[in-house]
């Protein structure tokens, strides 16, 4: 059984409270925050509002909604790793257990460098860093990602599985039953399109942005995967809605909510395992 956890970027628009109201009211039990500031995606500041955090702590207390990552930490060629520290202590007062870093330079030693140093402040305030690999970054691949983790060689680091992006580089449901549990603790669920020429070793690092959709319309080999990951893991929903789209931020958390529900459902159920996944 799988908790479903709300990602920022499945309702981008959504200032932070109307964010958590709207994962309470979509029934959402498990949410990740958008604590510092992502390349291309809206935005508003949180720390150091001492009115809305307090307003964010009691909606997210008074829905029962535990935090489990914040995002998003990009180690960018200028990257000031410093910079990062009152959000990660916020995070950890919020109760985030995870921080999703991002690997968005070229030059492998200074990020590997300042990789090292975020762990190290994380470490501080008990979290986890999470390396996201993403097909239009420079850390594209898993094998990267495992590269990343044992160059560090930091306790507190592991990996997050994106399934599209995983696909989209090439990766298979092979790739991952090597590894430890221990360094795939969550992964998001996602669908989505991948294109004629992919994968394209070449390409990686260079993609275009992907295109996502609801689960099961799209050509990722999610079951494949699934299989492949450590049983039972909390899993992530990322899918923001189409463009122009007028839907209410509430509603679209809901439908994606719903739509994972079904997927797990019918994923189980052709397991032989008549399970439900938890919100």
């Amino acid at each position: 059984m799988n908790n479903l956890v709300l990602a920022p970027t499945t309702i981008p628009d959504a200032d932070p409270l109307e964010y958590v109201e709207a994962a309470a009211a979509a029934g959402y039990r498990h949410v990740g925050l958008r604590l510092n500031r992502s390349p291309g995606l809206p935005f508003q500041p949180v720390v150091g509002d001492a009115r809305l955090i307090a307003e964010m702590k009691r909606a997210l207390s008074g829905a029962g909604i535990t935090v489990l990552d914040i995002y998003s930490f990009y180690l960018q060629p200028d990257t000031d790793v410093a910079a990062f520290e009152a959000a990660i202590e916020l995070g950890a007062e919020f109760g985030a257990k995870y921080l999703v870093t991002m690997g968005a330079d070229t030059e492998w030693s200074r990020m590997r460098d300042n990789f090292v140093r975020i762990c190290e402040i994380a470490a501080g305030c008990r979290l986890v860093c999470i390396v996201e690999p993403a097909v239009i970054r420079p850390l594209a691949s898993l094998a990267q990602a495992e590269r990343l983790l044992r160059e560090a060689a930091c306790a507190n680091a592991a990996i997050c599985v994106d399934p599209l992006n995983f696909s989209r580089a090439g990766d298979s449901a092979s790739d991952l039953r090597p590894i430890d549990p221990k360094l795939l603790p969550y992964a998001q669920i996602c669908d989505g399109i991948i294109g004629p020429d992919e994968p394209n070793p070449a390409l990686l690092g260079r993609m275009g942005p992907n295109q996502r959709c609801l689960l099961g319309k799209g050509m990722v080999p999610l079951d494949d995967i699934l299989d492949a990951l450590p049983p039972g893991l909390p899993l992530s929903i990322e899918l923001p809605p189409p463009s122009g789209s007028a839907i209410g931020a509430a509603q679209w958390a809901k439908l994606v909510l719903e739509d994972a529900q079904r997927y797990l459902g019918r994923y189980y159920a052709g397991k032989g395992r008549p399970e439900l996944p938890l919100i």
